[in-house]
């Protein structure tokens, strides 16, 4: 009968495990990397195959910090406010001339969002090094949340900066010239150098050099690292508080920026 034959196949393959062993799971879930890792969790917890516990708030106290900008950190703000208002000119001009695609404006909008996370975030951490160690010395533990790495713009700048994926690669950190902020790379920095080198072309149609377009790049450049904006908050907090071997980091990123204390260099080293 044909039809107990299609019945007995689908019986067989609905009892077919999706893998042939856990190597290939394995294989597939970390190509995927975290939205895999995630949907794997989530999966096994709809079949009760993974409990999920959460600490109460009872006997929990909430305090509000509020951290005071210097003088500096006030200048990086209002310069860099000066800096986003000249690139948004040139790049309403760039599409004007119809040298820059119009949907770079999305790109310029959402950079300058990420810009001005990353500085927010990089202005607390003096204020919560300071806090954390009080902390530590009442014999306390400290859980800092953070709401972003700066993997993904790192990770494109050692790209382009020919950086390789050993255990242990270069020292100086990202790039070169003013690039680097007390070692470490700066995300809001990276950030508008991304943005300027992916959404400003250079060249005409023709391929013909735009040599206003050109200077206006170089001159955004200089302006962006004479800010000397703050290094990586997650590097930054890691090395104020004792170095990776003290601060257990629980994120993502598949490397990490480890600064020598005696000499200052800072390579690049893959997380085991």
């Amino acid at each position: 009968n044909e039809s107990e034959g299609d019945a007995s196949g689908a019986a067989a393959d609905a009892e077919r495990p999706p893998f042939e062993d856990f190597d290939r799971f394995r294989s597939l879930v970390s190509r995927g990397g975290m939205p895999a890792m995630e949907l794997v969790a989530m999966q096994l917890k709809s079949m009760g195959a993974l409990s999920c516990r959460s600490l109460a708030f009872t006997g929990t106290s909430f305090e509000l910090a509020t951290v005071r900008l210097d003088t500096t950190a006030r200048a990086q703000y209002d310069a860099s406010c000066e800096l986003w208002r000249d690139i948004r000119r040139m790049l309403d001009l760039a599409i004007n001339q119809g040298i820059a695609r119009k949907h770079a404006r999305g790109e310029f909008w959402a950079a300058q969002q990420r810009f001005y996370k990353g500085l927010v975030v990089a202005a607390k951490v003096p204020e919560a090094v300071r806090l954390t160690q009080e902390a530590l010395a009442r014999g306390e533990a400290v859980v800092i949340s953070l709401w972003t790495t700066n993997e993904s713009v790192s990770s494109r700048a050692s790209q382009s900066g020919h950086a390789g994926d050993g255990e242990e690669e270069g020292g100086g950190g990202i790039g070169g010239g003013g690039k680097v902020a007390d070692g470490f790379a700066s995300g809001p920095e990276l950030t508008v150098e991304q943005l300027l080198d992916r959404n400003f072309p250079t060249t005409g149609p023709q391929g013909e050099p735009i040599a206003w377009a050109m200077e206006a790049i170089q001159g955004f450049k200089a302006r962006l690292w004479s800010l000397k904006l703050p290094p990586n908050p997650i590097d930054e907090l890691i090395d104020q508080l004792g170095g990776a071997a003290a601060v257990a980091e629980m994120s993502g990123r598949t490397h990490r920026y480890i600064k020598d204390p005696f000499s200052g260099e800072v390579r690049r080293r893959r997380r085991r």
